[in-house]
């Protein structure tokens, strides 16, 4: 069996290391020869994910195609699909991840809980002051596409701030969505992976920390209440059928006083499920190969009673990870590296600790980050 993969980043990286172990083969679209996936991949075609091209001789060669990213043109993958292709997640699947207009439309009107938004078309000019009057300010600002890791969102304050966004994104010709800014007590995640056969097997939701739009951290479980916990989780599977995905479907919640909140989708192996590589029976690249293939869904449970995610940043002082692999090393956590050329603030890996002290685990996997450089933990 082959797997296709539009894009070639960690995530890329990751599905080829379990395919790998399944006796899989992985190709993979790569817009450079740089990226993370190229140095696993059995076969690498560089090439852009918008050229129809590209995509077909990608897909030619595989059984089934998947994707690293969101960042691409739903018509496109409509083109393939329409050409006998098997994509998972499919292009109808996929709009409610690429287009968050359509995402807020279609979850709203299944009776899901959103934050109160207004989708603006390009051109359409808002009165931001009578918005604000009735949500509240601070108000949030977001592309309608193209955004991810805080990019394309803006929380204004007053609406000067509102309306210099708006002529911006307008010269762009963006479509906008507008948010009430909810009251948020904490930031959760529920993921689950379901197949074409409607199969569904769910993750115990984590707790993420966010700094500056950037994941730092993934606690799971999530320290919340059960109901909460089993919330998300129905929320989660209840979308995936809702919109039909095959594959792994990551949903970001935001906890409030009022209940829980749907923030984004996203229909693809996720940064909040990297914990599960060591700490599930079943990892999430796993489940999303086994989903897209056709295979029986893996068990998702948790291996130890707490497992601690840290994201592995550049710091202003490294330019190699060779110097500092033996004493991250030497502390009882799990080390993932994606082969990226160090950077400050850059996404480079991840590291995992496990145990019955959810204390203990966090601060194992924070000192095995620093140890590769990683800047020092956000205030929580």
């Amino acid at each position: 069996m082959r797997v296709g993969i539009i894009g070639a980043g960690q995530l890329a990286r990751m599905l080829e290391e379990q395919a790998s172990a399944l006796g899989i083969a992985t190709s993979v679209l790569a817009q450079d020869p740089d990226e993370a996936a190229c140095e696993t991949a059995s076969e690498v075609i560089i090439g852009s994910a918008d050229d129809l091209d590209a995509l077909h001789t990608l897909a030619g060669s595989c059984d089934v195609v998947t994707f690293d990213h969101e960042l691409v043109d739903l018509d496109l993958i409509a083109a393939l699909e329409d050409a006998g292709i098997d994509v998972f997640p499919s292009s109808s699947a996929l709009e409610f991840s690429v287009d968050k207009a359509a995402m807020r439309e279609r979850l709203h009107q299944a009776g899901l809980p959103v934050p109160r938004y207004s989708i603006v078309p390009p051109g359409v000019s808002v009165d931001f002051e009578a918005i604000g009057d009735s949500w509240g300010w601070p108000l949030v600002i977001k592309t309608a596409s193209g955004g991810y890791d805080g990019k394309g969102v803006f929380v204004v304050d007053a609406v000067e701030e509102a309306h210099r966004i708006e002529h911006a994104l307008r010269d762009a010709k963006r479509i906008m969505v507008i948010e009430e800014h909810v009251g948020i007590i904490k930031e959760i995640a529920a993921m689950v992976a379901r197949n074409a056969k409607g199969d569904i097997v769910s993750y115990p939701a984590v707790e993420t920390v966010q700094d500056n739009g950037i994941n730092r951290e993934v606690i799971a479980p999530a320290e919340v209440d059960l109901d909460i916990l089993e919330s998300a989780s129905a929320i989660a599977c209840r979308i995936a059928e809702l919109i039909g995905v095959v594959g792994v479907l990551a949903v970001e919640l935001f906890v409030t006083t009022d209940g829980l909140v749907i923030n984004e989708l996203a229909l693809r192996p996720h940064n909040s499920g990297h914990w599960t590589q060591d700490g599930a029976v079943t990892s999430q690249f796993e489940n999303h190969l086994r989903a897209v293939l056709g295979l029986p869904l893996g068990d998702p449970s948790m291996r130890d009673a707490f497992v601690c995610s840290v994201n592995v940043l550049g710091g202003p002082e490294v330019t190699s990870f060779d110097p500092l692999l033996a004493d991250a090393l030497a502390i009882d956590a799990k080390i993932h590296l994606y082969g990226k050329e160090p950077r400050e603030g850059r996404k480079l890996g991840h590291v995992t600790a496990s145990g019955t002290d959810r204390t203990e685990v966090r601060a194992r996997a924070w000192a095995a980050a620093a140890a590769l450089g990683t800047p020092s933990a956000p205030q929580i």
